[in-house]
């Protein structure tokens, strides 16, 4: 895997924990204003790393992760087992 394919699929990772970390900003001591404007950050950081690691990782591996994060394969995956 080239070093270029290694950091696109680290920002894509990235951009997932970006989006888990959404769920704790309700959880904050801190005003609603601020809320908002870190939740805001969080999205907009987590889609720009998103689309930036897809880019980096090129055509062939986004194509792999996206079918293997598609639950129709999971569930071909789960009945063909049988």
């Amino acid at each position: 895997m080239r070093a270029n394919s290694k950091l696109g699929v680290l920002l894509v990772l990235i951009s997932g924990l970006l989006w888990v970390a959404v769920l704790a900003v309700p959880f904050l001591a801190v005003t609603v204003a601020t809320k908002a404007a870190i939740v805001t950050s969080l999205i907009v950081t987590s889609e720009v790393a998103f689309w930036l690691g897809i880019l980096l990782a090129g055509k062939e591996l986004a194509q792999r992760y996206r079918r293997m994060l598609n639950p129709y394969y999971w569930w071909q995956r789960v009945t063909n087992r049988h």
